[in-house]
């Protein structure tokens, strides 16, 4: 007598209602994707418009008061409402100033991904532009602050600004070029290994000025040769025609 199949009963609540299946299926991927597409773009709008209505706006911001962020009064001046004036305020001026930008196009980065339109490394994306992101806080805060007094925000962010104090208090400026100097060749020498060549023609022109000399220096002396040959071919070649129409004359003249 053949014995009855049992039914396999479901590990999870997940598992009995659908959501686990739903959850791994390509559709929800690429809808997920399409979302976080979609709100770094938005993100990325409000950045922008924050760049000038910011000062209008940090005024509500830093003294923000219970349901106000509803924008029921069109307070708020950012092009994406109280939600653009919130999160660009939090990005922007509270963290990584012009840098926070690259937060949005990670994002878009992983969107992308997840819709399957490329193949992209995500972890290789992300170490590199969350280390492009503080090195430029750090380096906007420190260079373009003089120059941008008159704006609302520092350049490179309230994590700009605490970090050039504290490292210069530690190191001073010399310590913070330095650090900003040799993180910035590791960067670089970490997203292409022909950093190493080029800080290398840097330090030493004399070099690569003399590697390229010898190099056409050569490259003339070979063409000389390979012309010389040619011209002593054609020496070569040219009694020999002679000979050999001479050779047919005689041997037409006996044949007649």
């Amino acid at each position: 007598m053949a014995k009855k199949k049992t039914e396999r009963k479901p590990s999870s609540l997940t598992e009995a209602i659908g959501l686990s299946s739903f959850l791994r299926s390509e559709r929800t991927d690429f809808l997920f994707g399409m979302i976080i597409v979609l709100f770094a773009i938005v993100t990325f709008i409000a950045m922008f418009s924050y760049l000038n209505t910011g000062a209008a706006d940090q005024s509500l911001l830093e003294s923000l008061r219970p349901g106000e962020w509803l924008n029921t009064d069109k307070e708020f001046c950012n092009y994406c409402g109280s939600f653009g004036a919130i999160i660009s305020y939090l990005f922007i001026t509270e963290n990584f100033g012009f840098s926070a930008f690259l937060i949005p196009a990670f994002l878009i980065l992983v969107g992308v991904k997840m819709m399957q339109i490329f193949t992209v490394n995500l972890w290789k994306w992300f170490f590199g532009m969350a280390v492009s992101m503080i090195w430029l806080s750090l380096f906007l805060s420190k260079v373009l602050s003089p120059f941008m007094t008159e704006w609302v925000f520092n350049p490179g962010g309230n994590h700009g600004a605490i970090g050039v104090e504290y490292i210069e208090n530690v190191i001073g400026p010399p310590g913070l070029t330095a650090v900003l100097f040799f993180s910035a060749i590791a960067l670089l020498t970490f997203i292409s290994k022909q950093t190493i060549t080029w800080v290398r023609r840097i330090f030493n022109p004399l070099k690569s000025v003399a590697n390229k000399a010898s190099e056409i220096v050569t490259d003339k002396l070979n063409n000389s040769g390979s012309d010389a040959d040619e011209t002593e071919a054609d020496d070569n070649n040219e009694p020999v025609s002679q000979t050999q129409q001479f050779a047919n004359a005689v041997k037409s003249d006996n044949t007649k």
